[in-house]
């Protein structure tokens, strides 16, 4: 898999993240408001911790595409 594919992907799933964390947290915002939503703060609640650990499996990916490039940086060095 090329470097900058894996980096990509991993930056990828962290700005996804960052959207399901966000739709979350207005979701709850509004229903603890008293606003009308469509999805309840459970649902929003399950979403925002998937939110977290997709994050997590982004950053890996990130942290595992950026100490291989550096390896391969030392190996051709």
């Amino acid at each position: 898999m090329d470097i900058n594919s894996a980096f990509n992907s991993g930056l990828r799933g962290f700005q996804n993240a960052n959207q399901t964390a966000a739709r979350s947290a207005e979701t709850i915002a509004r229903r603890s408001g008293g606003l009308a939503e469509d999805r309840t703060v459970e649902t929003a609640l399950v979403e925002a911790v998937t939110a977290e650990n997709q994050a997590a499996a982004a950053t890996q990916v990130v942290r595992a595409a950026d100490e291989t490039s550096g390896s391969l940086i030392d190996t051709r060095a």
